[in-house]
């Protein structure tokens, strides 16, 4: 049986610096710097592997998961680490590629680091869909306050509600001061017109990936809880790939960042606020669907409607959610929490039972 060797490796553009350790040694095998081309890469990894069975890993980064993928296809194993997580010394002030490299492979060896979950191809794809439109809308939010800014520096604003039909209509038709400035309205409107056009496109892309018979019965199990849309079970299913890899709802709870932080010692216990270590969009959508929980739990038409198409246990888990999460929200407010707080607490509840739904065995596609 072939000897491990746990291979660091600190990834660049033009070049890979690898760091060798054999199982059971504490001095390095091999530490080498090679270019980044397939085929010397490929060399030396046959040249290692015939004495050797090799166990890779690299931090995640702007190559993604395209070096994982490359190893494996040679038959390599090979792991992407969270980059946030590798255990760090407080007073280490040195760092180059080598020291990097020798720090992975030590760490990996002695089952230190936390590998990320590795989605496919597909999964890959669908999620930086579903992030472009994200972004896109991100750029519509800039776009918006830039025009606000121009008009109240001229002292020129609408007094009404922004961005209906009638607003809009009201900056078409708006005339600034000069010829200048009114370029630069009218750019300003052509780039958000651009932008809620290709919005408006994503949006139907997501809809169709929605009803697809891959995403269709997850998507119909995030739609019957109160406040998820197609949009934000998508941003869901596509961050999280698969929510069967947490063993419980706190691992959720604590990818997520809902967990509150904590700095105790002896005697003294202190908490604090929610790490926010976790997945930012997901938390992020999620916190505003649990605005719909401090209303009262009133089962609409169209809530109806997405409870008849998944199963009986989920749409049970669903209606307790919609009264459990109301109740926790009044609880905690005539108890004197702040509105944000109380949010807060009840969207690490609502991710509790999303990961119970998402455990029942999906059914098949209507």
């Amino acid at each position: 049986m072939k000897k491990i060797a746990y291979v660091g490796v600190d990834y660049h553009l033009h070049s890979l610096s690898i760091a060798v350790m054999l199982e059971g040694e504490k001095k390095f095998y091999d530490l080498i710097r090679l270019k980044n081309m397939d085929k010397v890469i490929s060399k030396y990894m046959k040249k290692l592997s015939t004495t050797f069975e090799i166990k890779a890993c690299y931090e995640a980064s702007c190559n993604g998961y395209t070096f994982q993928r490359k190893m494996a296809s040679w038959g390599y194993h090979c792991d992407v680490i969270a980059p946030s997580l590798i255990p760090k010394k407080s007073g280490d002030r040195r760092k180059n590629d080598f020291r990097d490299a020798k720090n992975l492979a030590r760490l990996y060896a002695n089952g230190l680091l936390t590998i990320v979950h590795l989605p496919t191809e597909h999964e890959e794809s669908v999620r930086s869909l579903i992030r472009c439109r994200l972004a896109f809308k991100e750029s519509e939010k800039r776009v918006k306050q830039q025009i606000n800014s121009l008009l109240l520096s001229h002292d020129v604003y609408w007094a009404h509600s922004k961005w209906t039909k009638h607003h809009l209509d009201w900056l078409t038709e708006l005339r600034m001061p000069n010829e200048y400035l009114q370029h630069v309205l009218d750019e300003y409107g052509g780039h958000l017109e651009y932008l809620r056009t290709r919005i408006r496109y994503l949006d139907d892309q997501i809809e169709k990936l929605a009803r697809s018979e891959t995403y269709a019965p997850r998507v119909k199990k995030l739609k019957a809880f109160k406040g998820i849309s197609t949009l934000t079970a998508m941003v869901l299913i596509s961050e999280i790939t698969d929510f069967r890899r947490f063993p419980n709802p706190g691992a959720l709870m604590a990818f997520l960042g809902l967990i509150p932080s904590e700095n105790s010692s002896g005697d003294t216990q202190k908490g604090g606020s929610i790490t926010k270590a976790g997945n930012i969009r997901c938390r992020s959508l999620l916190i505003e669907s649990a605005q719909h929980y401090k209303k009262h739990p009133h089962i609409s038409l169209q809530m109806k409607h997405d409870l008849t198409q998944v199963d009986a246990q989920s749409a049970t888990i669903a209606i307790k959610c919609l009264n459990r999460l109301n109740k926790r929200y009044w609880a905690l407010t005539m108890k004197g929490k702040i509105h944000p707080v109380a949010i807060t607490a009840i969207t690490r509840e609502f991710a509790g039972f999303i990961w119970a739904t998402m455990q029942v065995q999906p059914v098949t596609a209507q």
